[in-house]
C-alpha cells in the first residue's frame, strides 16, 4: 500500500518506519505476532502500550480493540492515537477469531478488559470485521461498545450494514494525512461517549 505525504508519494512503509517510534512500535508488534517476546505468546493479542508511552497527565487509559491483520495499518492507527494524545491502550489482534476470543474473556474473567471502543477491519482472516460486531452486538457485557468499521471497502451494502449495526464507518485512504484523520473521529468519539 502507497501512502502519499503531501510533497510525494512514499513508496513503502519503510519510509514511515524511519521514525523512531515506528520502528519501536514495529518490533514489538511484530515480537508479538512472532511468539518472540516472552511477554506475550503466539496468537494473543497483544496490549502493547502508545509509541511513547502512556501519557502522565492521562487519569484513565481506556481499552481499544484493534482487530488489523495488516501491521502498516496498525502502525498508522497508533499513530493517529499517538497525535491526538487519546488515552488510549491498544489491544491488537490480527484475526477474527482473536477478537472473538478476546470479547469472550471479557465476559467471563473478572480482570480481563471489555473493550470500550472497537476498530474492525472487514476482511480480517478466519472470521470477518462484520462476525466480530455481531458478537459484541450479542454480548450482555460489551454490547454497548462504540465501534468504527476501518476498511479499504466503498461498497455502499457494507457502508448501509455498519449503520444498521450501530457502527460507524472509516475508509481507509490511500494518503497518509488521511490516515491520521482516524484520530480525530476517535477523538470525537471519546467526547460523545463522556470518555474525554
Amino acid at each position: 500500500m502507497e501512502y502519499s505525504n503531501g510533497s510525494g508519494t512514499i513508496g513503502s512503509i519503510a519510509a514511515l518506519v524511519s521514525d523512531w517510534r515506528f520502528a519501536n512500535a514495529s518490533s514489538s508488534v511484530m515480537a508479538d505476532e512472532s511468539g518472540s517476546n516472552p511477554k506475550s505468546g503466539k496468537g494473543q493479542p497483544s496490549s502493547l502500550p502508545s509509541p511513547d508511552g502512556p501519557n502522565p497527565s492521562a487519569l484513565r487509559l481506556y481499552n481499544l480493540l484493534l482487530a488489523e491483520d495488516n501491521l502498516p495499518d496498525v502502525l498508522l492507527v497508533r499513530e493517529a492515537i499517538r497525535e491526538e494524545k487519546l488515552p488510549l491502550e491498544v489491544h491488537v489482534v490480527s484475526d477474527g477469531q482473536q477478537a472473538l476470543e478476546f470479547i469472550e474473556r471479557a465476559e467471563t474473567h473478572a480482570d480481563a478488559p471489555c473493550p470500550q471502543i472497537a476498530l474492525l477491519d472487514l476482511n480480517l482472516p478466519k472470521r470477518n470485521g462484520f462476525e466480530v460486531l455481531e458478537r459484541l452486538r450479542a454480548s450482555p457485557k460489551c454490547n454497548g461498545v462504540p465501534v468504527v468499521i476501518v476498511t479499504s471497502s466503498d461498497a455502499p451494502a457494507d457502508l448501509q450494514r455498519a449503520t444498521e449495526m450501530g457502527a460507524g464507518y472509516f475508509r481507509k485512504p490511500a494518503s497518509y494525512s488521511g490516515f491520521l484523520k482516524l484520530g480525530d473521529v476517535l477523538r470525537r468519539l471519546m467526547i460523545e461517549t463522556g470518555a474525554l
